[in-house]
């Protein structure tokens, strides 16, 4: 009798564990890319115009910030193209979006190291618009500044219209905590006109931070993730559509949170969600079946190995679900996601989110097949 209530016992732990983990056969496909093409930073932007990735800004692991910009074409090379403008400081921590004709970068944040004669710290409220047909020497154009408080590690993203006329910009959250006046981390939205080169507050949504994720998905954006200068990691998941209603207030919604809640089995691994200066890209846009939205990366205390993926178009109940790890021997925050013949794609990024010594700094790239049996998982460190 004793034998059997331990095999019932056992019966009933093993069936516990189960419940705890959400995805316990991991999917996906690491795989080891040919490096960045430039130094070695963190904070650093992208955007895609067509067929290929733009990268640029950050700053190294000497501490200086940067102001190089490099392309990753289809056929997966880099190529070095037009650095900022004369004019414009190097920086890290931007933010950048793409219409799919130009690229736009603005803001950011160059640290306390006197390369322009200052001894406090300096925020930017400068834009940028990149033309890749223009040429060499003459890519980069001036735009108007941003209006709002001048930030580091805010969430740039581009909505395009559902019915194909011109989408909007939009910057939202970052923080200003570093000088004289630190003014904390903030939660207000702006919209801007590419058309116009004008901006307009469109609100304030969801809870502050900076090092936020955003994946466009159609014509809807999701943010997720960061962290505010408090140091606590908010769990609220938004959803932005700002093409859904003729005002402004029904464009935000929030689904389900990053967190376990009492009563639901799929969300106790959710706690592991929340964390800062992550990455994110979108695979299988082609399809509805198989369009997912990665999150990857980033740190929470320290740095996280665990990857995820989330259906937009099955999100009922909310489910983000596991996929393979990231290489352990690679870990990484403040990189750059962003998506290439069809793949997810990581790199740069480094042990920290801003300059410190001996800052260690990532040029490796991994590409991520999703949807795949792990077997082939190229573990090189």
């Amino acid at each position: 009798m004793k034998t059997v209530r331990n095999l019932c016992f056992l019966v009933v732990l093993m069936l516990l564990v189960g419940a705890c983990h959400s995805n316990d056969e991991k999917r996906g496909n690491w795989r080891k890319e040919q490096a960045f093409g430039g130094a070695g930073r963190i904070g650093a932007v992208s955007f895609k115009i067509g067929n290929a990735v733009y990268i640029g800004t950050g700053v190294n692991t000497n501490q200086v910030e940067l102001k190089d910009f490099w392309a990753f074409n289809e056929t997966l090379n880099w190529e070095e193209v037009d650095t900022l403008p004369a004019g414009a400081k190097a920086r890290y921590g931007a933010v950048a979006f793409s219409d799919g004709k130009y690229g736009y970068v603005g803001l950011g944040y160059a640290a306390n190291n006197n390369r322009y004669g200052t001894e406090q710290p300096e925020y930017f409220s400068d834009f940028y618009r990149f033309d890749p047909s223009a040429g060499r020497g003459s890519q980069w154009t001036k735009l108007g500044d941003f209006p709002g408080e001048q930030r580091r590690y805010a969430t740039g993203f581009y909505v395009p219209s559902p019915n194909g006329s011109t989408g909007k910009g939009y910057v939202c959250f970052g923080s200003n905590n570093e000088g004289r006046n630190p003014k904390g981390s903030f939660k207000d939205w702006w919209e801007y006109d590419t058309q116009t080169d004008t901006w307009k507050q469109i609100g304030v949504y969801g809870d502050k931070r900076e090092g936020a994720c955003v994946a466009v998905v159609g014509s809807t954006a999701y943010i997720f993730t960061g962290v505010d200068d408090a140091g606590t990691y908010p769990t609220d998941f938004i959803k932005f559509t700002p093409f859904a209603g003729a005002t402004s207030d029904t464009w935000w919604s929030l689904l389900d949170p990053l967190k376990d809640l009492d009563g639901r089995s799929y969300d106790n691994d959710y706690g592991m969600l929340p964390r800062a200066y992550a990455v994110s890209f979108v695979t299988g846009a082609d399809s509805e079946a198989t369009t997912r939205i990665h999150l990857a990366t980033g740190s929470r205390l320290s740095l996280l190995s665990d990857c995820w993926e989330f259906n937009p178009y099955d999100h009922a109940e909310g489910r983000w679900n596991e996929v393979s790890n990231f290489p352990g021997g690679q870990l990484r925050q403040a990189g750059v996601g962003f998506t290439q013949n069809g793949f997810g794609w990581v790199t740069l990024g480094g042990a920290n989110s801003s300059p410190s010594m001996n800052l260690s700094m990532r040029t490796s790239t991994y590409s991520f097949e999703p949807g795949v049996e792990n077997w082939d998982q190229d573990d090189e460190w």
